[in-house]
């Protein structure tokens, strides 16, 4: 399961972790080009700290597949995978028809949370409500695995959806089935929620071959700019 070495006593306070954020927070924002070699030296320089922590940071994202290792060559970043990126989607939508189909009622006590409003026309802002909505609508089922799992995959399609919700045409279609969709759940209708949910993830995936074209396109233009990004990442 990711994220087992968080469990670890005072990995907060590591130096470890402080790289481990900063670094997870680049490679999942696209801000560094794919198959870049991630030299442990470099970036303990720019962190201003000694190399152990970083190569302890390095191996556990290598261990949650965000970045890829070998023992002579070091690591180095990944290209977005289309069917990667489809296969999380295609988790988080079962899960939340699961919960729709067996725990409506349940999740009646978790919608004035649910619709708290976003601005719709901030491609940044309804990213987070799509985010927050899914992980809140798992907590519903009382499962840390399945809370876990959509978590993660948020995680992993937050730099796809980002630049899906750059598309004036997509932001429009998402916000109108999402209003559709919090109204749906407000009438306890499920199978009309259950279509919804199947509607917008289809959407969605049938986009990811492009988005992902586009996105690794996009990191690659970042070239050595990523140090100076992790730099100021890091005393943010």
């Amino acid at each position: 399961m990711f994220r087992h070495h968080e469990h670890k006593l005072g990995w907060d306070q590591t130096l470890a972790n402080k790289a481990f954020k900063a670094l997870k927070k680049l490679v999942v924002e696209g801000q560094v080009p794919p198959d870049t070699k991630l030299d442990s030296r470099s970036i303990s320089d720019v962190l201003k700290t000694s190399v152990t922590p970083v190569r302890e940071a390095l191996i556990h994202l290598e261990a949650e597949r965000y970045i890829v290792g070998s023992p002579k060559g070091g690591y180095f970043t990944m290209k977005l995978d289309a069917k990667h990126i489809s296969d999380q989607y295609g988790v988080t939508k079962i899960i939340l028809q699961d919960v729709f189909r067996g725990k409506l009622v349940e999740l009646q006590s978790r919608l004035p949370v649910l619709q708290t409003t976003c601005s719709w026309d901030d491609h940044c802002s309804v990213s987070e409500f799509l985010e927050s909505f899914c992980e809140r609508v798992a907590e519903t089922t009382n499962n840390e695995i399945t809370r876990d799992l959509v978590h993660e995959a948020n995680i992993r399609t937050r730099y796809v959806r980002w630049l899906d919700l750059q598309r004036p045409e997509r932001l429009s279609c998402i916000r109108g089935e999402m209003i559709q969709l919090l109204e749906l759940l407000d009438r306890r209708d499920k199978n009309g929620a259950i279509a919804n949910v199947d509607r917008q993830f289809s959407a969605i995936i049938s986009n990811v071959p492009e988005l992902v074209l586009e996105g690794n396109r996009r990191a690659g233009n970042t070239k050595e700019s990523w140090l100076e990004t992790l730099s100021i990442s890091a005393e943010s």
